[in-house]
């Protein structure tokens, strides 16, 4: 897919804004209250009906795996999540009040499609950024 610009790496920016990712697969629990935002309340409803547990007991669970995937994020560092995706930080840049701008790309699966015999991705060239430079606020 694309590559997604988000800003922030804490909890609420990185992973809980949604923002570039696709949400589960499966009925969602609650509409978001913005198209193609996934909010964390609805990310902890999403997670409570799949496990079937509380919102309440799953809501640390959810809080603990954000901050880990925003701090693998913050640090460089890819991920390769079952299910979600290839996440990497393609690039990155300090913005005011000491927050930081990631631009990630994401590649979902495709059971094997784009890869070469040994393993490797194809190197097919990316595509460019998503908001226009000055638009990212």
């Amino acid at each position: 897919g694309p590559p997604a610009a988000v800003a922030g790496t804490g909890v609420g920016a990185a992973a809980g804004t949604g923002a570039g990712a696709a949400a589960p697969a499966g009925p969602p629990a609650a509409a978001p209250e913005e198209a193609g935002a996934l909010r964390m309340k609805d990310l902890v409803a999403r997670v409570a009906t799949a496990t079937g547990a509380s919102a309440a007991a799953v809501r640390p669970a959810v809080d603990a795996t954000l901050a880990a995937l925003g701090a693998a994020l913050a640090a460089g560092t890819a991920l390769n999540l079952p299910g979600f995706g290839r996440l990497r930080v393609v690039r990155s840049r300090e913005v005011a009040a000491g927050g930081e701008m990631l631009q990630l790309r994401l590649r979902r699966g495709g059971g094997g499609a784009g890869r070469k015999k040994g393993g490797a991705e194809d190197a097919a060239p990316a595509p460019g950024p998503l908001a226009e430079p000055g638009e990212d606020g």
